[in-house]
């Protein structure tokens, strides 16, 4: 009874700490949770280094310029591609960048997936 009492009082500590890190304490808040449409058989087949880009990427903890900075790795929160006047967030890397809409990059990666998804087909056919 004594363990089971302070397993979740440290259960609780755990959470409380979660909650006040604005990034990571994000799964405590299960709103954007619940549109996800992933059934755990999907998951189940998924690459692990997959899984983890997905949860990183939704949560915002991948190395971006602008977590390394807040991360105490890097100065300068700025894009390489693009220099632009605001923060090189995950949200700019994978979908807002100019400069990597105007080379092609975006196009490239959605072509990519396209192709993933074709030789799924192909091989569930």
């Amino acid at each position: 009874m004594i363990i089971n009492e302070i397993r979740l009082n440290e259960d609780s500590r755990g959470v409380q700490k979660a909650v006040q890190q604005p990034q990571q304490g994000q799964w405590t808040n299960w709103d954007n949770a619940l549109q996800k449409s992933l059934t755990w058989n999907e998951i189940w087949h998924m690459a692990p280094l997959r899984i983890s880009f997905l949860i990183r990427s939704v949560y915002d903890l991948l190395p971006s310029n602008a977590n390394l900075v807040r991360w105490g790795k890097k100065e300068d929160p700025t894009c390489p591609l693009c220099h632009c006047q605001g923060r090189q967030t995950t949200e700019h890397v994978l979908s807002s960048c100019k400069i990597a809409l105007s080379q092609g990059r975006y196009t490239w990666r959605h072509n990519r997936v396209l192709q993933e998804l074709a030789a799924i087909i192909s091989t569930a056919k």
